[in-house]
Parts: structure tokens; sequence; C-alpha cells
């Protein structure tokens, strides 16, 4: 579809024309990105709907295929509307979203200028965290130096899901800040990216148990067997079955002689979930 006439068929005052018209924008090329945007802020509300759906249509094409001609020059125009302080800003939480899906590592530092700008921040670092590659790792590791407490623990959430392993020591320290959000957060984060950081490690008071299990389970892919076990052997001493369940599954995961040794009491416990939860374990390891 030409492009002055997908604009104008956005534009039209019939309600079918629109829809005819952001269904068949997967063709049009990138340089429609720019006028489309603008129309995203348009008072006519079924104009703005058809501008979204029309730059979503192309960028869910583009996204098919990672070779797309069109695709590097969509990335540029997003960008751009992106980091305009003229484009409405409903165009530019639209962009940064639809650029989460195809943005690349050329793309990290100027969607990481913007976790300067408050309203867009939370758009920009979830962009960021879905690119692929050593650059967002970078970008969001110099971010959490950087960020102001209220944005640490997005910065943190990120750093997990990625399971960036040199946020390891970052996300420690950060167990240790008096802002309990970002504690926690940090404890999240910790317990996903499952690496070791030097030195005692200090989990908040009010960890969260599952994150303490998911490190453990991180150490025991790693290798570390001990301190897997030492994890595993403390929820068997909490009141929550659930915790002991977790607890026995992964000494049982660990089939080593004293993780089989730590379940053994446990084939008489008083709790039916956890004495079947350990005879299923002790089968296993058998």
């Amino acid at each position: 579809m030409a492009n002055e006439k997908l604009i104008a068929d956005i534009q039209s005052a019939d309600k079918d024309v629109r829809f005819a018209a952001w269904r068949g924008a997967g063709g049009a090329d990138a340089s429609a990105i720019a006028d489309l945007s603008k129309l995203v802020g348009a008072a006519n509300p079924g104009v703005a709907k058809a501008a979204r759906e029309a730059l979503t249509t192309m960028v869910h094409a583009m996204g098919k295929d990672a070779a797309h001609p069109n695709r590097p020059a969509a990335v540029q125009q997003l960008l751009a509307v992106a980091s305009a302080e003229s484009s409405p800003f409903a165009a530019r939480v639209h962009a940064l979203r639809l650029l989460s899906n195809i943005a690349g590592q050329d793309a990290v530092p100027a969607l990481a200028r913007l976790f300067r700008n408050e309203a867009l921040r939370e758009e920009a670092i979830y962009a960021v965290e879905r690119v692929p590659g050593e650059a967002s790792n970078k970008a969001l590791l110099a971010a959490l130096a950087a960020a102001k407490d209220d944005f640490k623990p997005r910065v943190l959430a990120a750093l997990g899901h990625r399971r960036v392993a040199e946020a390891a020591q970052p996300c420690a320290d950060a167990m240790r800040s008096s802002n309990a959000d970002a504690a926690a957060a940090a404890a999240r984060a910790y317990g996903r990216i499952g690496r070791k950081a030097a030195g005692s490690v200090t989990w908040p008071k009010t960890e969260d148990p599952d994150s303490v299990l998911r490190f453990a389970d991180g150490q025991r892919e790693q290798g570390n067997a001990s301190e897997a076990l030492r994890i595993y052997k403390t929820m068997l001493t909490r009141a929550e079955e659930h915790l002991q369940c977790a607890g026995i599954i992964g000494l049982s995961k660990l089939k080593t002689a004293e993780a089989v040794a730590a379940i053994f009491p446990l084939l008489k416990h008083s709790n039916p979930k956890v004495r079947i939860t350990a005879a299923n374990a002790w089968k296993a390891t058998a």
C-alpha cells in the first residue's frame, strides 16, 4: 500500500476504510512511521486507534523475519519518534513497545538515554530488557549505578530477568539497602541469577523464600552442591509445608549421600504432604 493512500485511509471518516487500511499496513514502507505516529495523537479516537494498529501491523510483519529489508529503517524511525519531545506522548510509548519486538543492540544506547525520562523510563527499560546481547546487559548495569532510588527496583528486576551474571555482586550489595523495595528487588534478582557473590551475603529479613530456593537451584546447576545443600536443609526447618517439600525436592536433585540422609527422617513426618514428598524423593534417589 502506498504511503499516501495509507495515511489518507487511516484518517477516513469511514471506520471500515480505516480498518482495511490498518489490516493491510504490513507491506507499507518504513517511511510511513513518522506520519502514522503523528496520527496516534489525533483528537479523533478512531483515527488514533487506526494509526496505532497500522504501526503494530507493520512491525509484526517485520518481526516475523529478522532479515526483513524494512526492519533497520523501521527501528530508526521508531527511535526517532520515541526520542523526540515533539512526538505525541502516546506515540512515544507505542514506539517503545514496538521497539521491544524488533530493536537490536545498535538501538540500545538511544533507548538507554530514555531511562532519564521519568515518564518513559518504564517503557524504555522494558525494550532494553528484551533486546538480546551484551549491549543490553552493560546498559542495565550502568543504569543501576546511576538510577534514583525509585527506579532501582525496576532495573534490578530487568537484570534478574536477563540473569546477568555480572549483576550478582551489585544485587548482593543492594540487598543491604535501606530502601526496602530495592532490597527486595535485589533479592529476587540475585535468586534468579543464581551466581554467588564474593564475601558473605545477607538476605533481607523479609526475603522471599522462592528467591532463596531459586538461588539454590542455580548453585546446584553450577556444581556448588555444598551451598545448595545448606539452603535446601534450611527449608526443612521452615513451618510452611510447601517450603519443606521444595527443600526435599531440591535435595533429591543433588543425589548425594548427605542429601539423601537429610531426606530420610522425613519419611516419618507428621504432615502427610511432606511425608509423601519425602517418600517419592527417596524412591527417586534410590
